[in-house]
């Protein structure tokens, strides 16, 4: 019989996931979220309501019935991509932990049950639905003076889910070739601007178009703007000027923060977020034959005409 689980044994399955990696790498990312992720009050609900209306939000985007391991999964997918996106200030364990996660929910099922997340996974949701496992009701970090666990105890923290044996793979590169348009700070915020009209022109979507009519200006005044101006600076290659590839690399961290792949955002927007994320990490030699490379381009050459 294939094992279902509930909305709330999928939300513990996740959070004793995650903090079998936070215990084995100690990480930055993980550790800020899982205070509010593992934090509950006397009466069963979670103290910070916004991350028990969006996980609501999540886990029913997959589905409104109880959950197969797989779709429980899904789940958790659309939780990290908002939480722990795959973004330069996401800390390295944590973007390699979503990068994993949503490789694996592309694979066959013979492909993901061969990588180690996923059999993490298993063992989480396993060891959640055992009848003689009790839930904790607060948060299990270490209090003040206590150690890590000794390593002779086989990887167990006392009474629970064991620390992640194995990280995530780090995740690829982002594959990069010499690209003949170079542009300007200014320049790359209107061609990611003109990329995203087209997108409003196709799908009319009110998310996006009141995105463009709030976050258009290019000054000062546009908080957004100013903060494309300080990432650009880290990333300009040549004589404060970077390719349109990187400028597409720099779209890829604004969309997975502003408009990421889960429910919280409209269609639309989830399946563009998630075709510039696929579209970056392609061989460039495969990228440039995608239409999300193909719009870039226009878009590029549109604004240097």
């Amino acid at each position: 019989m294939t094992k279902r689980l509930s909305e709330k044994e999928n939300y513990f399955s996740m959070s004793e996931f995650l903090e079998s990696y936070y215990w084995a790498g100690k990480d930055d990312s993980l550790g800020s979220l899982l205070g509010s992720v593992t934090l509950w009050s006397d009466d069963g609900e979670l103290f910070d309501q916004a991350i028990a209306e969006d996980w609501h939000a999540f886990f029913s985007d997959v589905s409104n019935e109880d959950h197969t391991m797989f779709e429980s999964f899904q789940a958790v997918k659309q939780f990290v991509n908002e939480y722990l996106p795959d973004v330069a200030e996401t800390t390295p364990l944590s973007r390699n932990l979503t990068y994993n996660i949503r490789m694996i929910c592309e694979m066959t099922e013979a492909q993901r049950n061969q990588e180690p997340v996923w059999k993490n996974w298993v063992a989480a949701v396993n060891w959640i639905t055992n009848p003689n496992v009790v839930p904790v009701n607060e948060s299990p970090f270490l209090e003040k003076g206590q150690s890590l666990p000794n390593p002779d105890n086989k990887g167990f923290r006392k009474n629970q889910f064991p620390i992640a044996q194995v990280l995530p793979a780090p995740r690829p590169e982002i594959p990069m070739e010499d690209s003949p348009e170079m542009l300007t700070v200014e320049q790359s915020f209107q061609v990611q601007l003109a990329f995203m009209r087209h997108y409003y022109q196709v799908t009319s979507d009110s998310e996006l178009g009141n995105y463009l009519q709030q976050y258009s200006k290019v000054d000062g005044s546009n908080i957004r703007y100013e903060k494309w101006c300080r990432k650009f600076s880290e990333r300009a290659e040549i004589e404060r000027k970077a390719s349109s590839l990187t400028v597409l690399v720099m779209a890829k961290d604004y969309y997975e923060i502003f408009f990421s792949d889960n429910a919280l955002h409209a269609q639309s927007l989830r399946k563009l977020s998630y075709e510039i994320w696929k579209t970056v990490y392609l061989p460039h030699s495969q990228r440039v034959q995608t239409e999300v490379w193909q719009n870039w381009l226009t878009a590029v050459h549109q604004v240097m005409e």
